[in-house]
């Protein structure tokens, strides 16, 4: 397993949709590889990029990135959008603090923050990607209509979220604690992640929070 992980990082340098924060050229590389000026569609902690990729193919007029600090993740979903000849999704790999250091301000249409990682420890809470540092950062990247969509089977997170997206000035326009007990499901894209399918199959609640600023 780690000589395939090991294969997968020394081929990611070699694949036209993955961008790395530490070019010196990221900002005009994404501009050349898009050729276009719509606004982003983000995946934040994106693993394989399950949403990206699915989105990509559903809407060929918007631009999609796929955010991970871990290459050997992204480098399956970077393949996939190779086979499928995807022009408009791409890569970066980054830390979500970094976002605009090459994004511009109201670039971004709408961030999906699929299951992201709880940081249970009480000193480690600034790291949860719905902290008010990050949600300052995404208020500062979306446009005036963009909004966000956040997925966890963390109860402590859900709450924790909750929190931090009102006090941050944000407007919560649909939450569920239960989004798959739900038949209505206009808020959500349909897209599972295999996180997602994982912990439906352990019996988890699916919890969503749609919101904007």
């Amino acid at each position: 397993m780690a000589r395939t992980k090991q294969k997968r990082l020394l081929k990611l340098n070699d694949l036209k949709n993955v961008f790395s924060i530490n070019s010196q050229d990221i900002k005009e590389s994404l501009k050349n590889y898009f050729q276009s000026e719509n606004n982003f569609t983000l995946e934040i902690g994106c693993g394989h990029g399950d949403y990206s990729v699915e989105l990509a193919q559903k809407f060929p007029d918007r631009n999609f990135l796929g955010i991970d600090v871990k290459g050997a993740r992204i480098f399956n979903g970077a393949i996939k959008v190779l086979d499928l000849k995807l022009k408009n999704v791409a890569f970066v790999l980054t830390k979500a603090e970094r976002l605009n250091e090459f994004l511009k301000p109201k670039s971004v249409k709408e961030i999906y923050i699929p299951f992201p990682e709880p940081h249970q420890k009480r000193s480690n809470q600034n790291r949860r990607l719905v902290s008010p540092p990050f949600l300052k950062i995404y208020k500062e990247l979306l446009s005036d209509s963009g909004v966000l969509h956040f997925k966890t089977d963390n109860e402590d997170l859900y709450e924790y979220a909750i929190k931090s997206i009102l006090n941050s000035d944000g407007k919560i326009i649909h939450k569920d604690e239960d989004l798959h007990s739900n038949d209505n499901l206009r808020f959500s894209s349909g897209i599972m992640t295999i996180f997602e399918k994982h912990y439906i199959n352990e019996g988890k609640r699916i919890k969503y929070i749609c919101f904007k600023f």
